[in-house]
């Protein structure tokens, strides 16, 4: 795991060598840059987690070609997909999947993004074709960010240290309305016009001569679309082999639902040396908080883990606890998990930690979302996409409840319009209303193979799985479980985010026209879950987000006057959603606490 930067333009080797810094969480133990030429740069902190010796030390340069690579993440097939560059004659002088990722590159060309399986983003300079490649994974697990014009190109893993090169930074309202409307940022877009995001699942090639943008793909890897005919218990337990090879202890974050036990009884049957973590809210007003905590401590007992309860935050402390969350994030994000995220990975770094396994994925993989299960109440009556229907989803004031239902009966579930319904914390009207700036564009993801599989073969229910996990799970789930490890300096790796996993996942799903949801494909698969005290309703980790708001007046006051003075928020308005807390109006609760987040951001911003 590291922290990459890289760039060409005037000045760009000073400011990478003044700010590299930075990056110094993702990569605690090295730091290195190389000149490629003039004022043209790459450098990378490491965390080193594969062949933890210098000569894995990035930038990484092939001496014959000059071709070089900066590498952020884990490709866990490594290992196979050198054997066949060996096959091939081609040499090699590290263990590092580094050195796979450059000469597959380099003798393979882009056809084999595909074939990597795992977490990375990275920059190939091509030396022949004087090119630089950008590429993320297909679920959006590392970052990468660039800023691009006519005299520069400056790449990095945290938008801050791009911040610092440009000057005359200018807000995008367009990502603004959407953090609005859903909670955070949307790739490719950032909170500012200059920098922009690869998206998930993308590559980017960029001619350095006159650096213009040349050649931009979205891929689906290989793993995915062309699933071996597997168990799930045995890719599930492939998935975790992968992911803690040649570590000897590691944590696992424990919440008590189907997904993370899995793990935990993997990790148990292998006997790794593994402690469960889990939250627990001593300052809380309702004993909901703390089921989490009471069936992980049963569960690690009964499967002889080592079990560690970290104490959440107070509301004493809540408004610093919100500032330094949003300054790992970089960018807003307004689920309220983010905060006992941070409390969580700070104890785990504390013991020691630099792995943790999640149970992340599983819910978008194997239909775990109670409302995949609504949808296909409807299942077998009509469904069209027209106009009419798709703005009639968007009327979820109370007055419009039997017009919304009907909407939501009969439109089609392969719309954005339709998947937005069941993600936005604030309507349009509301918006449009009450924000001048409110300029809220659609996201359209690409018709690629897997999309098509799932219109074709997912039911009513597959195309919102497959939107969740290229949007929810990829550009929110994914960036804050990455931002706030990474400030620890930890490594976070999903067994059930595998891309065979994935591949299977979806195929058995597809035999059962996606009618087999909550997860009892994998219920079947682990008949011991019975025997464990399993969460039966389970969303993650939760925050009592009501009893910080009720007991935070002074804060969420400070918060909205900051809104009212520095963006074109209606004043009356703010000042009715900051009553909402004392009035037990709960369905703001989440919208104000999304306004809170936005001013602590800019507030930051301003400040840094």
């Amino acid at each position: 795991m590291c922290g990459i930067v890289g760039g060409v333009g005037r000045g760009i080797k000073q400011h990478i060598d003044s700010n590299i810094r930075l990056l110094s969480n993702r990569g605690p133990d090295s730091e290195k840059s190389l000149a490629l030429g003039e004022n043209f740069l790459f450098a990378a902190t490491r965390l080193a987690m594969t062949d933890p010796h210098p000569r894995s030390d990035q930038p990484m340069q092939d001496i014959k070609s000059k071709n070089c690579i900066v590498f952020n993440g884990e490709i866990y097939n490594f290992k196979k997909i050198k054997k066949q560059l060996i096959s091939d004659g081609i040499n090699f002088i590290t263990e590092s999947d580094t050195e796979v990722i450059l000469k597959s590159l380099q003798y393979y060309g882009l056809e084999s993004i595909k074939h990597f399986e795992g977490m990375f983003s990275f920059a190939f300079y091509n030396s022949t074709k004087n090119t630089i490649l950008l590429s993320r994974d297909y679920l959006g697990k590392k970052p990468l960010y660039y800023s691009m014009s006519k005299d520069y190109l400056i790449f990095a893993s945290q938008l801050d240290i791009i911040k610092k090169y440009l000057s005359n930074l200018s807000l995008d309202y367009q990502s603004i309305s959407a953090y609005l409307k859903l909670g955070y940022v949307l790739s490719p877009k950032t909170m500012y016009k200059e920098i922009s995001s690869v998206r998930p699942g993308e590559f980017i090639e960029i001619n350095l001569k006159d650096l213009q943008i040349i050649n931009k793909q979205c891929f689906v890897p290989y793993a995915i679309t062309e699933p071996a005919n597997l168990d799930i218990r045995k890719v599930v337990r492939s998935a975790l082999n992968e992911r803690v090879e040649g570590h000897n202890s590691l944590a696992l974050s424990l919440s008590g639902g189907i997904d993370s036990t899995i793990i935990a009884i993997e990790t148990a049957r292998l006997g790794l040396n593994c402690t469960a973590y889990t939250m627990k809210w001593s300052d809380s007003d309702k004993i909901t908080y703390n089921r989490d905590f009471k069936a992980a401590q049963i569960i690690s007992k009964k499967l002889g883990i080592s079990f560690f309860p970290v104490e959440m935050p107070s509301i004493k402390s809540l408004s610093d606890q919100i500032y330094k969350y949003v300054s790992a994030m970089g960018e807003p994000n307004s689920n309220p998990n983010g905060i006992s995220m941070m409390a969580l990975y700070s104890q785990i770094a504390l013991h020691g930690h630099r792995l943790v396994l999640t149970g992340d994925g599983a819910d978008e993989i194997f239909g775990g979302y109670e409302r995949y299960s609504l949808i296909n109440r409807s299942r077998n009556l009509p469904r069209f996409n027209n106009r009419f229907i798709n703005k009639m989803l968007g009327l979820s004031d109370t007055k419009y409840k039997i017009l919304n239902s009907f909407a939501l009966a009969s439109a089609s579930t392969e719309t954005w319009e339709y998947w937005l319904r069941w993600h936005e914390i604030s309507t349009t009207k509301y918006l449009e209303k009450n924000f001048k700036d409110y300029t809220f564009q659609h996201v359209l993801l690409d018709d690629d193979a897997l999309a098509m599989f799932l219109r074709i073969n997912g039911g009513k229910v597959g195309p919102v799985m497959f939107r969740d996990m290229k949007t929810w799970l990829s550009m929110e789930s994914n960036v804050k479980l990455d931002r706030i490890s990474m400030r620890f300096s930890i490594e976070a790796r999903s067994p059930f985010q595998s891309e065979k996993l994935i591949g299977v996942g979806y195929n058995k799903m597809a035999a059962s026209r996606f009618n087999f949801l909550n997860k009892q494909i994998l219920t079947k698969h682990y008949p011991e879950l019975l025997s464990l005290p399993i969460l039966e309703k389970k969303n993650g980790f939760l925050s009592p987000l009501g009893h910080w708001l009720r007991n935070s007046n002074n804060l969420i006051l400070e918060h909205m006057e900051y809104l009212s003075n520095n963006f074109s928020f209606d004043k009356k308005e703010l000042l009715n959603i900051s009553k909402s807390p004392m009035e037990g109006d709960y369905k703001n609760f989440r919208f104000l606490w999304s306004l809170i987040i936005l001013a602590a951001w800019h507030n930051s911003e301003n400040y840094n």
